[in-house]
């Protein structure tokens, strides 16, 4: 195995699952595992989801859904985002729903439903205030009525998508009655399909909202905070840690210059510890002399700048410390932590941002879910 490694707690994302599961009882849930599922690894988090009561899995692209089919994943599964023309075949093939925005996607699926020789199950997007893909809930009856016209294509859902729940509960309430209006209009139109979903990992954290039936768990799944600085919310913990081996360890005298540009010099006597880990990992640049790593349950500082394979940290001339010797990057050491968000809050960014942009040449390594 490589000197840096990610280690992925399946145990903890079923626990983290049963949490979000318990704020809106009697809905199904989702496991949302795109982009890898967020970093995790989507193979075996959906494997560990479905076991822990997901019903449904989301993604973002047909070759993530791709992915899980060859995998021998049989579960209903989403294409949350934009779906190609000509990748329509593929989701009756492989039995992939698809969001539909517009009328024109209704006819490219049926198109494509006709060659696979399967129905196209479809989820019909409203955009409530998000902005981004959707069609306008005014729009709900029309969309579904093209579809229902289809003996090609199957009605399976209705969603939404919240872009302040936690944050905006103004917005939020004015998102939910748009919403809630569209599946009032569907239900008196007998359009009403079986599945209604508008709750992301921040929607779910407020509770049930009648009419919805289905929920979209992704960010606190893995157990961080939708808000994407704050800790965790109760009841629930990261599953993701992020570990790098010492390769190298020497011992330098005041005055010596690290890494590249020199950035660091040492102020005293100190030993310089490299890790085999560095920006082509994930492992930011931006992190450079401001970040802390955990090694021996002690937090010490990035010294100087992160390579693209190795970083170095400075660690007390006396600290016992070599070659071999495991550091903690992102996660726990003892009573002692790193949290995604702490990276973020250096980066100026977001705990989503961190995970995701782990690099798949880091192994995963997943601990058993008893």
């Amino acid at each position: 195995m490589r000197a840096a490694f990610i280690e992925i707690d399946l145990r903890r994302i079923a626990l983290n699952l049963a949490n979000l599961a318990g704020h809106v009882p009697g809905a199904s849930v989702m496991a949302v595992v795109k982009a890898n599922a967020y970093g995790h690894g989507a193979v075996p988090v959906s494997q560990a989801a479905l076991q822990a009561g997901a019903e449904w899995l989301g993604v973002a692209t047909i070759d993530e859904a791709e992915e899980l089919r060859h995998a021998g994943i049989l579960a209903p599964i989403l294409t949350l985002g934009h779906v190609r023309p000509e990748e329509y075949e593929l989701c009756a093939r492989r039995a992939i729903s698809t969001t539909i925005s517009e009328p024109e996607q209704v006819a490219m699926a049926e198109r494509g439903a006709m060659r696979g020789g399967r129905p196209v199950g479809v989820h019909l997007k409203l955009d409530t205030g998000m902005g981004r893909i959707g069609a306008r809930p005014s729009d709900a009856v029309a969309l579904a009525q093209q579809v229902a016209r289809s003996e090609h294509l199957r009605l399976e859902g209705v969603f939404s998508h919240f872009a302040s729940a936690g944050q905006d509960d103004g917005f939020t309430r004015k998102q939910t009655a748009q919403f809630t209006t569209a599946l009032q209009k569907l239900e008196r139109q007998e359009l009403l399909p079986p599945w209604r979903h508008i709750q992301n990992s921040a929607g779910i954290l407020l509770g049930p909202i009648p009419g919805v039936n289905l929920v979209r768990a992704g960010i606190a799944m893995y157990g961080l905070h939708p808000d994407g600085v704050s800790p965790p919310p109760t009841g629930l913990a990261p599953a993701l840690s992020l570990h790098a081996r010492v390769t190298f360890v020497k011992r330098v005298p005041r005055g010596t210059p690290i890494g590249y540009g020199g950035t660091f010099v040492t102020e005293r006597e100190m030993q310089i510890a490299t890790l085999g880990v560095g920006y082509a990992d994930g492992y930011r640049r931006g992190l450079s002399g401001r970040a802390r790593v955990l090694l021996g349950g002690m937090h010490w500082r990035v010294a100087g700048r992160v390579s693209m394979d190795q970083t170095t940290i400075a660690v007390d001339s006396d600290f016992p410390v070599a070659a071999g010797d495991e550091a903690v990057l992102i996660g726990r050491q003892g009573d002692r932590e790193v949290s995604a968000e702490e990276l973020a809050r250096v980066l100026g960014t977001i705990n989503y941002e961190i995970v995701t942009g782990l690099s798949t040449r880091l192994p995963r390594v997943y601990r058993p879910r008893n």
